[in-house]
């Protein structure tokens, strides 16, 4: 049944004009909120973690805004495939783009770290093209195997590679090695065991991996999340993590460069806590947090 809704939403949303589906998805967004409550709980909570001092009426309308933000994600993905470079161009403006390719000169590839904020499978998908470079994208498999499989031929679909997440490493050093961009997304659950770092709350264990890949094979690191514009269109800068001072992957410049792609995520989300992905069990294996 599954499958059969992502068939069909394949085929009927790029029918209607965008503003209209943009329209649509903020409506349903809002109407879920009260008809399909699914993780309203785990969002609130989470909210109420991050941001204490703030009232149940202010947690309750970004939750609200967070459903119109992932119903707006889903719609603009079914419709993605019918907008030209050109309309990319429009759609994402992007204020340093040069700033890739720029940091692709030394030949030692290009790490993009991002997050489930604003419209993260748009960025991926319509930044690649204005380059004119693919991404190699590491993404987690989804549970069911046919739609997971739809999901990747739409992603990939001018020129984008997915990376399968849990046999990632040989791959991505690859990529880096022929001077290519590799994407993540730096932002989820991470096993206890994991290094932690200040996100929203305190020792939030944390993916090392992009800080460890980068250090140990020299490739520059951009981080960058899309904003959503009143107009519904979306507004991108780059920003370069300096890790020339960071000289050896030992654990503490490992945790230090985590910490550092991690802050720039808090400044925003803290601007736009509604662009977030917070139905996601963020803070699950913390020592000190039960989110139930």
């Amino acid at each position: 049944m599954v499958y059969l809704l992502f068939l069909f939403l394949q085929g009927i949303v790029p029918l209607f004009p965008l503003k209209f589906i943009q329209s649509i998805a903020r409506i349903k967004g809002k109407l879920f909120y009260y008809i399909m409550p699914i993780r309203r709980s785990t969002a609130a909570g989470n909210l109420k973690l991050a941001f204490p001092g703030k009232t149940d009426g202010e947690i309750r309308g970004i939750v609200k805004m967070c459903y119109v933000n992932v119903l707006t994600v889903i719609a603009e993905f079914f419709y993605m495939r019918k907008l030209s470079t050109e309309d990319l161009r429009e759609f994402i403006k992007v204020a340093n783009i040069e700033l890739m390719k720029e940091k692709l000169i030394p030949g030692k590839g290009l790490i993009m770290i991002s997050a489930h904020y604003g419209n993260w499978e748009l960025t991926a998908y319509g930044v690649s093209q204005m380059i004119q470079m693919p991404f190699n994208v590491v993404v987690k498999e989804q549970t069911n195997r046919k739609v997971n499989d739809a999901i990747n031929r739409m992603r990939s679909a001018k020129g984008n590679r997915m990376i399968d997440m849990r046999n990632s490493l040989r791959e991505i050093l690859t990529v880096l090695n022929g001077n290519g961009i590799v994407a993540m997304l730096g932002d989820q659950a991470a096993p206890k065991e994991n290094m932690k770092v200040d996100f929203l709350l305190k020792d939030v264990p944390t993916f090392e991996g992009t800080a460890k890949i980068a250090l140990k094979t020299g490739a520059a690191v951009l981080f960058g999340v899309s904003v959503r514009n009143n107009d519904g269109t979306y507004s991108l800068t780059l920003h370069e993590i300096d890790t020339s001072k960071y000289k050896e992957a030992t654990d503490e410049n490992i945790r230090a460069l985590t910490q550092d792609h991690v802050n720039l995520l808090v400044e925003y989300i803290s601007q736009r806590p509604d662009h977030w992905l917070w139905f996601h069990r963020r803070f699950k294996n913390m020592d000190s947090i039960d989110e139930g």
